[in-house]
C-alpha cells in the first residue's frame, strides 16, 4: 500500500464518558476545541481503547482509560457502550454493558467485511462464532478479543488495514517529565527502544538508538534535533551520550546538561517532537493540552513541524488545546478546526467550525481572541459533562 491509497478511518461511540453520540472520521491535522468537561479527552481515550483492547485485552485496556464511571452517568442501565471503528470496507463494532463500577458481563463484538458478517460474540455470553461456521462456538480467550484470535490465525489477510490503523494509534496526554529527568537505567542497555512510550518514559533510549542507528531509523533523530534547535536557538545547540546519559549543548558550550538540569518547557517540546517522528507512516497521533509550557514562539515552531511531518508521512494529529497561540496556528484550516459539545447537535459531535460560522466573519479576528472573547466554543455554549 502507498501513502496515497493508505485507508482512512471513522470512528464512532455512544454512552462513553461525557459523550452521547460521536461520530468523526479526521484526515490530516486536527484542532478538537471545547470548554472544560465537553469531552476532549474522552475521544482520545477511545482511541487508546480500542488500540490496547486489540493489541492487549480488554483488562489492559479498562486498566488504562479506567472501568469506573465508563458509561456516561445520563445514560439508560441498559444501554451499552457502543463503539463502531471503521477502516475501508471493515468495521469492528464493540458493545460494553456496564455498571458505574465497571463491566456487567461479556462484551459483544462484530466483524464485518463489507456487508457480510465475520465474526459475532452477543453481549453476556461465553461463546462466539464465525459467520462461516455458525454451528461451531468458540470459547472466548482468557485475554485477547475475537477480532485478535481471528487476525493471530494468519488467515484473515484482509484485516490488514483495521491492524494497521490500530496498531498506528499513539496518545500522548501526560508525560512523566519527573522520570524523565531521572537517569537512564543500565537495564535498558540490553533492548533496542525505537518508538516514545505515551508516558515520555523512554525518551533518552528511543532518541540514542535514533542515534545510533540513522539510516535504519530514517533520520529521525537528526529531524528531532534540527526542530529543537530552530525552536529553541539560544538553548539547543546539539545531544550527546555518556554511558547511555544524555547531555545536552547550548551554544557555545564545552560541557553539555544532564537531564536533570533541564527546564521543563525544553524537556516538554523536545517529547512532543520525539512523538511526532515516532509515529509510523499513515499513523494516528493524538496530542492533549498541546501549549502547556512552551513559549509563544516555541509553540508556533512545534504546530509548524507537526504540520511537516504529517504530510510527510501521511499522518492524522489530533491536537487538544486551551491555547489561543496554537488555534491562531489554524486560522487558515477552519475546515480542520472541530467543536466538541455543542447542545444545538444533541452532542453528536464534533462539528467543523467552518460549518458553524461564517469563514470571513473567522478570518476577522485571530481565532485564539474570538476563544478568549467567549465567542467560540465557550462555555455557555457546551453541554457540561454529566
Amino acid at each position: 500500500m502507498t501513502m496515497n491509497d493508505a485507508p482512512t478511518f471513522s470512528l464512532e461511540f455512544q454512552n462513553f464518558r461525557a459523550i452521547e453520540h460521536f461520530e468523526w472520521a479526521p484526515t490530516g491535522v486536527n484542532l478538537l476545541l471545547g470548554a472544560n468537561g465537553a469531552g476532549k479527552t474522552t475521544v482520545l481515550d477511545a482511541l487508546l481503547f480500542l488500540r490496547v483492547l486489540f493489541e492487549r485485552g480488554h483488562e489492559a485496556a479498562f486498566g488504562l482509560v479506567g472501568a469506573g464511571y465508563f458509561r456516561r452517568l445520563s445514560s439508560p442501565e441498559n444501554e451499552p457502550v457502543v463503539f463502531d471503528l471503521r477502516v475501508g470496507n471493515i468495521r469492528w463494532r464493540l458493545r460494553f454493558p456496564m455498571a458505574n463500577a465497571g463491566p456487567k458481563d461479556s462484551f459483544g463484538e462484530e466483524l464485518y467485511r463489507g456487508d457480510e458478517l465475520i465474526l459475532r460474540a452477543a453481549m453476556f455470553q461465553r461463546t462466539w462464532v464465525l459467520a462461516e461456521t455458525p454451528e461451531a462456538a468458540r470459547e472466548f480467550d482468557e485475554v485477547r478479543c475475537c477480532a485478535k484470535v481471528l487476525w493471530d490465525t494468519g488467515n484473515a489477510p484482509w484485516m490488514v488495514e483495521l491492524v494497521d490503523v490500530l496498531r498506528g494509534v499513539s496518545v500522548h496526554k501526560v508525560h512523566w517529565l519527573n522520570r524523565v529527568k531521572g537517569p537512564v537505567p543500565m537495564a535498558a542497555a540490553s533492548r533496542t527502544v525505537r518508538t516514545l512510550h505515551e508516558t515520555g518514559q523512554n525518551l533518552w533510549e528511543v532518541l540514542q538508538e535514533w542515534k545510533a542507528s540513522p539510516s535504519r531509523n530514517d533520520g529521525r533523530f537528526e529531524w528531532v534535533t534540527e526542530k529543537l534547535r530552530a525552536a529553541l536557538p539560544r538553548v539547543f545547540a546539539s545531544m550527546e551520550f555518556e554511558a547511555r546519559q544524555p547531555l545536552i549543548f547550548p551554544p557555545g558550550a564545552a560541557d553539555g546538561l544532564p537531564q536533570e538540569r533541564l527546564a521543563d518547557g525544553t524537556l516538554v517540546l523536545l517529547l512532543l517532537l520525539t512523538a511526532i517522528a515516532s509515529a509510523p507512516r499513515n499513523g494516528t497521533v493524538a496530542f492533549d493540552e498541546v501549549g502547556n509550557h512552551l513559549h509563544p514562539g516555541a509553540i508556533r515552531h512545534l504546530m509548524s513541524a507537526i504540520r511537516e511531518r504529517a504530510e510527510a508521512y501521511n499522518l492524522t494529529v489530533i491536537v487538544t488545546t486551551h491555547s489561543p497561540v496554537v488555534m491562531n496556528t489554524f486560522r487558515h484550516d477552519f475546515d480542520h478546526i472541530f467543536v466538541l459539545g455543542l447542545p444545538s447537535k444533541a452532542q453528536t459531535t464534533p462539528t467543523a467550525l467552518s460549518a458553524l460560522y461564517d469563514e470571513d466573519w473567522l478570518a476577522q479576528e485571530d481565532l485564539g481572541n474570538l476563544y478568549d472573547q467567549l465567542a467560540i466554543a465557550s462555555p455557555t455554549d457546551t453541554v457540561p459533562a454529566p
